[in-house]
């Protein structure tokens, strides 16, 4: 090292040292600055915190070193480090405050644009927010109560992803006050077993009736009827999938009736024979289809209770359409409460199954100008002819006539 720079570090060193002595003299300096980070170190707002990090950090700057101020600078720094560890979540915090009011007022207020506005406008700050996402995982499904589906995509969107996170374990941060682990807000505010039935639900629901997604739904309401959740014992879930059914009834009863007319058409005996296979194969599946429906209206039926006028309207409506489906499958009238009975205590089919034909015995005839089976089993089908209106929440969606759906809310 030459002798010029060895001068110079020399210097250099001195003049820290003698910096290092005069900062350590500056006893108003450092009364200044401990007395101000003393007066804020414990305060909670953004404003205070800041003014506290930056007078704790300009104290440890500049008198860290000094051996007398060695008990001072020990109280300082650990409050510093927790301080700007803090402070981002305590900025965030502020940010957030006006929302979350937002977000309670409007659901309150029952409004959906701003649960979701002001929602969205959280979940961009704070994603995974749980107690954000429960809510706008149902508030579409209260809404579509009211002929207003417009926040079915979002709200199956959130529904699903609270459903994740709440499989996933995701642990609860607040209590009710029974102490037990709760999710979402206000009246959306949830167990975690009473969440998740009503995230499941509100997918099922909004699936089947706004998307118009009925196959999509039908496993999402069967995995619903195999919980333990209050929607298991609902009858709104099984006249749902037994409305699926009524409606391929419907379906399956036009294309039999067309089946019949093109054989009647026929020049031959031979030409309305050849056609008696698919004939069989369409009734056959029109009667299973006819008992599957059943299978549901009648689970329906038994759960619904009749304790309030818009209860038993309900029930009546369901009835209706039991005896609609009943007749026209059986083609008699009596034996339909013992068969409600029968079938609703056999185990509940998954509807995603395929439906099993059903062929009734074919009666010894002694034409071959018009075939036996050319004619169904059971005499115009159940949902061939118009089902009784539902009055009540949900509406039947058996149509009124063919291709016409009765239309109504669905709570």
């Amino acid at each position: 090292m030459s002798t010029g720079a060895l001068a110079a570090l020399i210097l250099t060193a001195g003049a820290v040292a003698s910096f290092a002595q005069d900062a350590c003299a500056d006893v108003d300096g450092q009364t200044a600055l401990y007395t101000k980070f003393t007066g804020l170190y414990n305060k909670k707002t953004v404003t205070d915190m800041e003014s506290a990090l930056a007078a704790g950090k300009e104290f440890l700057e500049k008198f860290g070193a000094c051996e007398s101020l060695k008990e001072q600078v020990d109280f300082v720094r650990p409050h510093v480090e927790r301080i700007e560890k803090a402070l981002p979540g305590v900025r965030k915090a502020g940010t957030l405050s006006p929302l979350f009011k937002r977000f309670d007022a409007a659901i309150i207020a029952d409004n959906g644009d701003e649960i979701y506005a002001s929602g969205r406008e959280i979940l961009a700050l704070d994603p995974d927010n749980i107690n954000i996402i429960v809510p706008l995982g149902v508030a579409g499904l209260y809404q579509s109560y009211n002929n207003n589906p417009k926040y079915a995509e979002d709200t199956i969107r959130y529904a699903k992803l609270a459903l994740d996170k709440l499989k996933g374990g995701m642990a609860a941060t607040k209590k009710n006050k029974a102490g037990v682990d709760v999710y979402g807000a206000l009246k959306y505010e949830f167990t975690k077993e009473q969440a998740i039935d009503e995230l499941s639900y509100s997918v099922a629901n909004l699936t089947f009736y706004a998307k118009k997604d009925k196959k999509g739904a039908l496993p999402l309401y069967y995995e619903i009827a195999q919980g333990n959740g209050k929607y298991k014992d609902d009858p709104r879930v099984y006249q749902t999938i037994g409305s699926h059914f009524g409606s391929e009834v419907i379906r399956l009863a036009g294309e039999v009736k067309k089946l019949i007319d093109e054989q009647k058409a026929k020049a031959t005996d031979e030409e309305k024979l050849a056609m008696e296979p698919k004939i069989k194969e369409a009734i056959g599946l029109l009667n299973g289809t006819a008992e599957r429906a059943m299978e549901y209206y009648s689970r329906a039926y038994k759960l619904a209770k009749a304790t309030t006028p818009a209860e038993k309207t309900y029930r009546d409506g369901l009835y209706k359409d039991l005896t609609i489906l009943y007749e026209g499958r059986f083609n008699k009238k009596d034996g339909l409460d013992a068969y409600i009975s029968s079938v609703s205590a056999k185990p509940l089919p998954n509807p995603t199954t395929p439906v099993t034909p059903v062929l009734d015995p074919e009666p010894t005839t002694t034409t071959t100008s018009a075939p036996a089976s050319a004619k169904p089993a059971a005499s115009a089908p159940a949902s061939a002819k118009p089902a009784a209106a539902v009055t009540t929440k949900p509406l039947s969606t058996i149509p009124v006539k063919a291709g016409v759906a009765k239309k109504g809310t669905r709570k």
